[in-house]
């Protein structure tokens, strides 16, 4: 078994700490450490550093290297640019030259996990599920009707022993009212984005669903690998559309009867806006108020503060969110955190790219 970290994600809902030079994944934004060194530890109760591969923006590999240093240097992969997770679980797959029957875990480096144990056990029962020859994923019990997330239609249980089930359909970020259908309905799990399964069965779907990233992959493989040969992996992924994992094989595997679902229940947040972060720390803290940096506050209730050494001081707030950097400070409200992304647009255009 090995793993295969995708890191290539930037982060934009996060700004203005996360940047262009400093995506997410390298910040320490639920501890001491990295989110990418967090989701690299929890992985050591299942593999040897030999069998964790990181793949991540060739811009990023140095900085990951260094956060990294318990992996063999060629563990961590560049990627000549950005495809999407297909295309980067793809190109991973062929760099890293495992053996076809091996099973996989293809699992996001951003994400935030507050019961490692119990994280670690649904990737072992996932991983079963994957010998068996079905691509699975890992799916989380909405406790609100987010939009921000996947969701997975969970069919029959494999076994009325186990867990897991078959997935009937992958559903795109919904709208708040279907979202709120969702959970009055029940059966539904959001989709975490974690995936296993074995080498083989993942090319044959990228054969099937995916047929020019498939004829892209073999003529990778064919490659010699000569000083400067990545600038040819460029040109081959040059042409390919943007694939998620998602859209472009769990969806189609899906229709066909071939992904499994295996729940998590491990405290899961993907941290993909303030707002998410905060409802992870709050969780895990046991408090309504989340601060880093020099604070002071009077009486503010669900408000997270990222500071710095300059003293920020909150009195009587409700639902906001507080980033500052020293070049820019955010402030927006909690139920709003999701439209920092749109802004950044105008945030190029009116002052200037050294902001992203």
């Amino acid at each position: 078994m090995y793993a295969i970290v995708m890191a290539g994600g930037a982060g934009t809902r996060l700004w203005p700490l996360s940047r262009r030079g400093a995506p997410k994944q390298l910040l320490a934004l639920t501890g001491e450490t990295s989110l990418l060194q967090q989701t690299v530890s929890r992985l050591g109760s299942l593999l040897k550093p030999h069998d964790i591969y990181v793949i991540t923006s060739a811009a990023h590999v140095r900085a990951t290297r260094d956060q990294l240093p318990q992996l063999p240097p060629d563990n961590v992969l560049g990627e000549p640019l950005a495809r999407s997770t297909a295309v980067a679980a793809g190109l991973a797959t062929v760099l890293a030259r495992r053996e076809s029957d091996e099973v996989a875990l293809i699992l996001p480096a951003d994400h935030f996990v507050a019961d490692e144990d119990r994280f670690a056990d649904a990737l072992r029962a996932a991983a079963r599920v994957a010998e068996r020859g079905y691509l699975v994923t890992l799916g989380v019990a909405p406790t609100h009707a987010a939009t921000g997330y996947g969701y997975i239609r969970v069919g029959e249980r494999l076994h009325p022993d186990d867990p897991a089930a078959a997935v009937d359909r992958f559903v795109e970020k919904p709208d708040g009212a279907t979202a709120a259908a969702y959970l009055d309905e029940g059966g539904h799990l959001w989709n975490s984005g974690i995936f296993a399964w074995r080498t083989y069965a993942f090319r044959q779907a990228v054969e099937r669903f995916q047929p020019a990233l498939a004829g892209a992959l073999t003529r990778i493989e064919a490659l010699h690998r000569t000083p400067g040969w990545m600038s040819d992996v460029r040109d081959i992924c040059e042409p390919l559309d943007a694939i998620s994992i998602d859209v472009g094989i769990a969806e189609p595997a899906a229709a066909e009867g071939r992904m499994a679902v295996v729940p998590l229940e491990a405290g899961w947040s993907d941290i993909g806006s303030w707002s998410a972060l905060l409802e992870a720390l709050t969780a895990a803290q046991g408090k309504d108020l989340v601060a880093s940096g020099r604070h002071l506050d009077r009486g503010s209730h669900n408000v997270l503060v990222q500071g710095g050494d300059r003293l920020v001081v909150t009195v009587g707030l409700d639902g906001v969110i507080i980033v500052d950097t020293p070049d820019a400070l955010l402030v927006c409200s909690r139920e709003r955190a999701e439209d920092i992304k749109p802004v950044l647009d105008e945030i190029a255009r009116t002052a200037g790219e050294r902001y992203l």
